[in-house]
């Protein structure tokens, strides 16, 4: 798939509606007709939804898909787009938000494409190769309302495909209930599971594991522990899966290993991101790791160095309370998936605050006494030294959506909530051993769930979501956001308790109007 992605991009099904855009003359070869009434016409339609998901990712005016991230206890949240969701800013947090609105509209337009395609294969004979398009389009419609139901809470639920006879009928609009977005995830996940393999034919697309996966992070939200444990039990056990070792999880270009159920696959080659052009890459390699170039040279090429993880932005840094979570003696974690200071990587001597570092020395922490956010650590996760030169700042490196890791840990609370100690203690050890640390065998607690969860999957997309199921969004952003080093990066801890509605986003003030305030009111405490 990431070397084949020269996808229909330029087709009418990508964006256009199904009315008069259907009547006019295709310019490619590919007609409407023959994408939706033929087996690999729909095919085609599957593939370029992957890449508006990859596009979404590559969103460099919104940077939607790194907002909340920069709202969790786990971050020193640090300047540009998006960051008044790291501080909870009441003046810009508001349903004019242009990431409320690029995730509300961009997810719809997935789901809209889903139904398209779902529809169409409905009425195609059945065979195991549509099947699978199908099952694929319907993992894509759960993951994305699954999306939209955790950051939005109340979200419009519609399985019905756009065409021609109903485009201009008017809709019938109202929040669906927690029970209808459940059974609809339920179901096609259901669907992908009996219709997918436990591998994908081409890196990068659905397969059984990530159904069973999302269906397992899904059965949390409404405390189904016992469908949990089920499908963390049915991919353990599937042979297919496994924990690798730690420096091996994201230290390359290619990400596609034994621990991955999906990986986005991001590529140089035309048509990566919606473009038969020069593709756009993204810029999680620049995002996680601080702006130590700055200190160096600024923007200039010699400032960046592969040593140092190359270009970055440090928008989003891990703090110390992330970092009080490890034993940073023995858990390897703590630097595998960190860098914790800067080199001086040039040939002279550069001055910094009182000192001066040296080539080949490293810039300390502190500079005039102060903590120095250009020099802070960062998380190496998506740290790309494979894809991309040292000053660009963009980058083509995989990116891991669905990990066994998760899973475990996923299983190790439902477990826990079922009471069933063993079982628990079983999946909980599985990251926690392969960290280096010795076997756990006390009395397991959701306090050392919460904790592995930020030890294992830090700044991975889903701390936030993890926190606000748990209910303790408020109190861990309140006790712990930020770095009370850096007074700016800790705003949250006061503005969260003061906005309690911040727990979900609000309805893109476009949508209200489009839907009608009467029909679907905007989420408590937005106006």
């Amino acid at each position: 798939m990431k070397r084949n992605i020269l996808y229909i991009l330029s087709l009418s099904v990508i964006f256009a509606s199904c009315t008069k855009m259907l009547e006019e003359e295709n310019k490619t070869k590919y007609s409407a007709d023959y994408i939706y009434s033929t087996e690999g016409g729909l095919k085609l339609a599957v593939n370029a939804v992957y890449t508006l998901s990859r596009n979404y990712a590559s969103d460099t005016e919104n940077a939607t898909v790194f907002a909340l991230e920069r709202g969790t206890d786990l971050a020193v949240t640090n300047g540009g787009t998006g960051n008044y969701f790291g501080i909870y800013d009441p003046n810009n947090l508001k349903p004019s938000s242009s990431q409320a609105a690029h995730m509300w509209k961009t997810m719809y337009q997935i789901i809209g494409k889903a139904n398209e395609i779902i529809a169409a294969g409905e009425k195609l004979p059945q065979t195991d190769a549509l099947k699978a398009t199908i099952a694929e389009a319907r993992c894509f419609r759960a993951q994305s309302y699954f999306l939209l139901y955790r950051t939005f809470d109340r979200i419009w639920l519609n399985t019905e495909p756009t065409t021609w006879q109903n485009v201009d009928e008017p809709k019938t609009y109202r929040a669906a209930t927690t029970a209808e977005v459940l059974n609809l995830l339920y179901s096609d996940l259901d669907y992908a599971i009996e219709n997918l393999g436990w591998q994908s034919v081409e890196p990068g697309r659905f397969n059984q594991a990530v159904a069973r996966h999302i269906k397992a992070k899904a059965a949390l939200w409404i405390k189904d522990w016992d469908e949990a444990l089920e499908q963390v039990d049915e991919i353990d056990k599937s042979g297919f899966y496994d924990l690798i070792d730690l420096d091996a999880v994201f230290n390359a270009g290619d990400l596609n290993h034994r621990e991955a159920l999906m990986v986005q696959q991001w590529s140089k080659n035309p048509g990566g991101n919606l473009s038969t052009g020069t593709p756009m890459g993204s810029y999680f390699a620049a995002y996680f790791i601080a702006s130590y170039r700055q200190e160096i040279g600024g923007t200039a090429e010699y400032a960046c160095s592969y040593e140092n993880w190359g270009y970055t932005y440090g928008r989003c840094l891990p703090n110390p309370y992330l970092f009080s979570l490890y034993n940073q003696a023995k858990d390897k974690r703590y630097n595998s998936f960190y860098i914790h200071r800067y080199k001086n990587t040039t040939d002279k001597a550069i001055a910094y605050g009182s000192v001066t570092v040296q080539p080949g020395d490293y810039f300390p922490l502190y500079k005039n006494g102060t903590k120095n956010r250009l020099v802070y650590p960062g998380c190496t996760k998506y740290g790309d030294i494979w894809t991309r030169n040292p000053s660009e700042p963009r980058g083509y490196k995989d990116v891991i959506l669905y990990r066994l890791a998760e899973t475990y840990i996923i299983g190790a609370e439902a477990a826990l909530m079922k009471g069933n100690q063993v079982l628990a203690k079983q999946y909980f050890n599985e990251t926690w051993k392969r960290a280096g640390n010795d076997e756990f065998t006390g009395t397991l607690t959701i306090k050392d769930i919460i904790d592995e969860q930020a030890r294992e999957l830090s700044f991975e997309g889903d701390r936030w979501y993890f926190l606000k199921r748990l209910g303790i969004l408020i109190s861990q952003v309140s006790n712990y956001a930020g770095d009370p080093e850096i007074s700016n990066s800790t705003t949250g801890r006061t503005n969260l308790p003061a906005n309690p509605h911040f727990i979900r986003w609000p309805i893109p003030e476009t949508e209200i109007i489009n839907m009608g305030a009467e029909n679907f009111p905007q989420n408590p405490g937005y106006n």
